[in-house]
């Protein structure tokens, strides 16, 4: 048994029908990578200045969002969605430290100090939205259950064991499109932390406008 056999499928589609989306997602990759190094420069120049820290740390909470990122694209493509959700959780808990940060940079000083609260009490401080998610993988993704919603894609149509994922094209495209939406959260938050340290961001933003619209019209195409 080829146990790539489902990530060689998904990747004929990326090059091929999901070649857009495909596109999209390495742009997207693209941008974060280069506001990363903006980060990490600009941290550099500042010293030990609070925007300095501030930046270094909004330089490494990036770098960790977008390797969590990557590993859920990974599984996707093993048709192994269901397990990345374990990686969601983090993920949504790295986005949430972005907001909490650049929301007071005084905070910092709790990260520094390693007195930094719990990601729940992170989350309502923010007035996130993502709790409701968070507990919907913890019930079924985080952590492995029985329950049906977390074991069902383990079987077929037959409720027989399926001893290797089952993947279709339209199912990786749904995903896909998921994880272009935690690409654009990532970026528009990226975008205000370099705001609120007086960066002129503005041409950025226009072109992560632009780049959005794309993602739009794109996920909206007929299938």
């Amino acid at each position: 048994m080829n146990i790539w056999s489902v990530r060689e499928k998904s990747l004929h589609w990326l090059e091929d029908e999901l070649n857009p989306e495909n596109q999209l997602l390495q742009n997207g990759f693209d941008y974060l990578y280069s506001i990363i190094e903006l980060f990490e420069k600009t941290g550099q120049d500042e010293g030990k200045s609070e925007t300095g820290q501030f930046c270094r740390i909004i330089c490494v909470t990036l770098a960790k969002y977008s390797r969590l990122l990557l590993g859920s694209y990974s599984l996707m493509l093993d048709g192994l969605a269901q397990e990345a959700g374990a990686l969601l959780r983090p993920l949504i808990e790295t986005y949430e430290l972005l907001v909490y940060f650049r929301q007071d940079k005084s905070r910092i000083n709790e990260m520094l100090e390693d007195k930094l609260p719990s990601a729940g009490i992170i989350g309502k401080r923010i007035q996130g939205d993502f709790q409701d998610l968070r507990g919907y993988l913890n019930n079924n993704a985080s952590h492995f259950s029985y329950k049906i919603n977390s074991v069902r894609h383990l079987f077929d149509q037959n409720a027989k064991i399926l001893p290797m994922p089952s993947h279709s094209l339209n199912v990786l495209r749904t995903n896909l499109e998921v994880l272009n939406a935690f690409q654009i959260f990532a970026l528009f938050e990226a975008v205000n932390c370099l705001f609120s340290i007086g960066i002129d961001a503005n041409a950025l933003a226009v072109e992560l406008e632009n780049w959005r619209n794309t993602s739009v019209k794109i996920f909206s195409r007929e299938k």
